[in-house]
């Protein structure tokens, strides 16, 4: 079952461990999930501040993957 986080601060601290990162884009917003060993945490952001994120995690090597 997975976990929707609404700090992004502690959806960052769970991105930087993931497995896996996958970006969902709606009309409205941008679905980021962060694959963990236990658990699925998503969170939903604007697009402008979701390309932000995404540059940063990239720039830390960690491998995004948009779906």
């Amino acid at each position: 079952m997975p976990r929707e986080l609404f700090l992004l601060e502690l959806w960052r601290k769970y991105g930087e461990k993931a497995e896996e990162i996958r970006v969902k884009r709606y009309p409205e917003y941008v679905k980021l999930k962060a694959r963990l060993a236990g658990y699925l945490y998503t969170i939903k952001l604007p697009p402008d501040k979701a390309e932000q994120v995404i540059a940063e995690l990239k720039a830390k090597n960690i491998k995004v993957e948009e779906v």
